[in-house]
């Protein structure tokens, strides 16, 4: 079942009859593709934009365009690099309910020649989804399908349709997911453009940066060794030897960004044989970009979380000013509340109580 349009602005309704036994390859080929606005039961129309669903009950959808939808350039759930739209409209699709129990797929097709003409490769184009808060368009590996013999990108493993929907393409040599490196120079660089979308950026060691910004900037991330312990707060130690030095082009333009740091397990457990817990030991730490000396202090200390295991990586919300020295510190670990745990030796015991044996100490740990 397959329907498009070439018409900007122009609204199909479709009643569907869409039970598991319908069999959509009985549509007689050379029939009349049917205009928006009409009603019917099996889809296929002019631009190429196809749906395949399967449904355990009757829907009704409409389809528009949108002939301005959000920029190209602000795309999430990507390790980043340049996107452009390859379309000049979206699709906005609705359904008459909320439906959370199909089985569908959307694709949509591409100019291989006009492809060629901007230097985008097929296996880079996607079609990316308007996120819920509008600011970004999302896409997902996971669910991409290239269809090169068709001509056509797919999202795959759809349960439900509503949504906008843009086939964008992304500007590199290289496919798949494309890392940032460390360092200065053209292909080290970040490019956020402003504006009311969201890009995001992640590096060769999983740093990751989304940012909104008011106007376009480039930002550059070096990893510096050798780090002070003078420069720490007290009772902590760097998890690492080296500092991220993250530097903008423009550090007076304002952002609204999120950084994702990532840090190693086998690390802190090195530090802490006795007993590590990240999410209650560790905190990322700031100073300013081009200090030689200075206290490290943390970052939005109690807005911070630790995503542990499978990502490992420290979130660090509301940032509004990117450029800094950063640095894992280790704390000793706080107890829920916030406040610092006891240790052994300085826990009492209830009387009349005897010490834990070893045994019984590493089981606890």
């Amino acid at each position: 079942m397959a329907f498009s349009s070439r018409w900007p602005g122009a609204v199909i309704v479709l009643t569907c009859f869409l039970h598991l036994s319908n069999d959509v390859k009985a549509q007689n080929q050379t029939e009349k593709l049917p205009n928006f606005g009409d009603t019917v039961q099996i889809f296929d129309f002019q631009d190429g934009l196809a749906l395949d669903l399967f449904s355990p009950k009757n829907h009704t959808l409409i389809v528009k365009q949108n002939t301005s939808p959000l920029g190209a350039q602000f795309v999430t759930g990507t390790s980043g690099e340049p996107f452009v739209a390859l379309s000049n409209y979206s699709y906005i699709i609705q359904m008459n309910e909320t439906a959370n129990d199909l089985i569908a797929k959307i694709e949509v097709p591409y100019d291989p020649r006009m492809l060629n003409t901007m230097g985008i490769q097929e296996a880079n184009t996607y079609v990316a989804t308007l996120a819920r808060d509008k600011k970004s368009w999302v896409v997902d590996d996971s669910t991409r399908n290239v269809h090169r013999s068709e001509n056509n990108t797919r999202i795959i493993k759809m349960t439900s349709l509503d949504g906008e929907y843009l086939l964008v393409g992304r500007k590199t040599v290289d496919t798949s997911n494309i890392f940032v490196q460390y360092g200065q120079g053209a292909t080290r660089t970040v490019d956020v453009t402003g504006g009311a979308g969201i890009q995001e950026a992640e590096f060769v060691d999983g740093l990751r940066f989304s940012i909104q910004a008011g106007k376009a900037f480039t930002m550059n991330v070096d990893v510096k060794q050798d780090i002070d312990p003078t420069t720490l707060p007290a009772n902590t130690q760097s998890l690492n030897s080296f500092m991220w030095i993250v530097n903008t082009s423009d550090p007076s333009t304002k952002v609204a960004a999120q950084m994702l740091v990532p840090f190693n397990r086998n690390m802190l457990i090195a530090l802490r044989p006795a007993g590590s817990s990240p999410s209650t030991m560790l905190t990322v730490a700031k100073r300013a970009v081009n200090a030689s000396s200075g206290q490290f202090t943390p970052v939005n200390k109690d807005a911070q979380v630790v995503r542990e295991l499978p990502e490992d990586r420290i979130q660090l919300p509301g940032m509004m000013q990117l450029d800094g020295q950063y640095i894992i510190l280790v704390t000793n670990p706080k107890a829920v509340g916030g406040s610092p745990m006891q240790t052994s030796s300085s826990t009492p015991r209830a009387s009349g109580s005897k010490p834990a044996t070893a045994s019984q100490a590493k089981q606890t740990l």
